[in-house]
C-alpha cells in the first residue's frame, strides 16, 4: 500500500476514473488531485520548505500535457527533483507513448511511465508489484502500457 499519492492532471474526469482504480485496488491511505503544475510547485513548495515530513505524497503521478499550466510535466518533474530532492516516487501517466517524450521523462529522472486509458486499474495493479523497487531507488525505468 502507498500511504499517500499526488495526482496532477487537467483532467476531471480522469481524477475519478484513477480514484476508483486506485481504491478497488487498496492501492493507497491517502490520494489529492490537482489541476495544474503551477498548483503542484506551490504545494511542494509549502511542504518542502515549511511542512512536516509526513504530510509529503510519498508517489506522484504527473501529466505529460497539463493544459493551462506555465509548464509540462515533464519540466515539473525535472524541477520537483532539481529544487526538492528525488525524495518521491515519481513519473509520468500519459495517453502519448512518443519514445522521444519518454526519454526526456527519464532525463530528468522520472522513474516510470503509465500509459492513460479509461482502463487504468490492470497498469496501476503492474506498477504496484513494481513499486518497492522504485520507492527504493533499485526498480528500472519501465512503461506500462
Amino acid at each position: 500500500m502507498i500511504d499517500s499519492i499526488l495526482l496532477i492532471d487537467d483532467e476531471d474526469l480522469f481524477h475519478l476514473v484513477f480514484e476508483d482504480a486506485c481504491s478497488l485496488l487498496d492501492m493507497t491511505l491517502s490520494l489529492e488531485a490537482l489541476n495544474s503544475s503551477d498548483e503542484a510547485d506551490r504545494l511542494f513548495r509549502k511542504l518542502f520548505k515549511e511542512g512536516p515530513i509526513d504530510e509529503r505524497p510519498e508517489c506522484v503521478f504527473v501529466d505529460l500535457n497539463i493544459i493551462g499550466s506555465s509548464f509540462d510535466g515533464i519540466e515539473l518533474i525535472r524541477k520537483i527533483n532539481t529544487d526538492y530532492g528525488n525524495g518521491v516516487v515519481i513519473g509520468i501517466i500519459s495517453s502519448s507513448d512518443d519514445n522521444q517524450e519518454i526519454t526526456k521523462a527519464q532525463d530528468v529522472g522520472a522513474q516510470f511511465w503509465i500509459i492513460k486509458s479509461d482502463e487504468i486499474e490492470p497498469r496501476l495493479e503492474e506498477f504496484l508489484k513494481d513499486y518497492d523497487g522504485y520507492k527504493n531507488k533499485t526498480a528500472p525505468f519501465k512503461v506500462y502500457k
